[in-house]
């Protein structure tokens, strides 16, 4: 739900193991975004790990609008994940979102992805690929870094950079191509987590846009977040 490091040294666990997590966060954004309109957003995600190495995971998140609760996103996906050596990690999977701006209307845009990973004990890299990504019903590949290191015992300091590429022509309005990135520092007290994330994003040259916007960047958030694992 923090859409942070996604899977660092992903293996396949020793025994079956199901996580739950509840978040409480400032603004929830995807890919440099955001979803919940800068408005705060509370979630929970529940996670199943076989040791066989298949795993499977959904999320919702909601926020509140107009003084009533409306749901925001539902996140599930499917996968498998293998270790090819003691450091060393291949995950792959399905992934599908639904983002909904208000239930019931015609802007509630969904999408599917196909993802392929590699990860190290302090980085992880992965493709994603999508036939129909978010509200283009366009082609596009998705591909990030994370990584993270703890200086000191419950603490981890992250980093992460995204860049997707549409496969074909987007709508005119539309880069090609854009980036994301976020750093981020975490402090674990037991079960709760505390977070904070910079977050932003810089768009390449749209085929239309007002003069001198051929290139834009997206302001810089400051993100903060309290989960809760169960």
């Amino acid at each position: 739900m923090l859409g942070g490091l996604a899977a660092i040294c992903v293996a396949p666990p020793a025994v079956a193991q199901v996580a739950i997590e509840g978040v409480i966060q400032s603004d929830y954004r995807v890919r440099g975004y955001s979803v919940s309109d800068g408005k705060p957003a509370a979630g929970v995600s529940v996670t199943y790990d076989h040791p066989s190495g298949v795993y499977v995971g959904a999320a919702a998140a909601g926020s509140i609008s107009g003084g009533e609760p409306e749901l925001v996103a539902l996140q599930g996906n499917l996968g498998y994940a293998v270790r090819l050596s003691p450091t060393l990690s291949l995950d792959g999977g399905v992934s599908t979102a639904k983002y909904f701006y208000g239930l019931g209307t015609t802007r509630n845009y969904d999408y599917t992805e196909l993802y392929l990973g590699l990860s190290l004990p302090r980085v992880t890299a992965r493709v994603s690929y999508s036939p129909d990504y978010y509200n283009t019903d366009t082609p596009s590949l998705y591909a990030e870094i994370d990584g993270g290191i703890e200086p000191a015992p419950d603490w981890l300091v992250s980093a992460h950079v995204g860049a997707l590429v549409y496969l074909d022509p987007p709508p005119l309005y539309l880069a090609k191509r854009r980036y994301d990135w976020r750093l981020g520092v975490s402090r674990q007290f037991g079960a709760y987590g505390v977070h904070l994330d910079l977050s932003g994003r810089f768009l390449g040259r749209t085929a239309y846009a007002f003069p001198g916007a051929g290139y834009a960047t997206d302001r810089t958030v400051l993100v903060a977040s309290l989960t809760r694992a169960f």
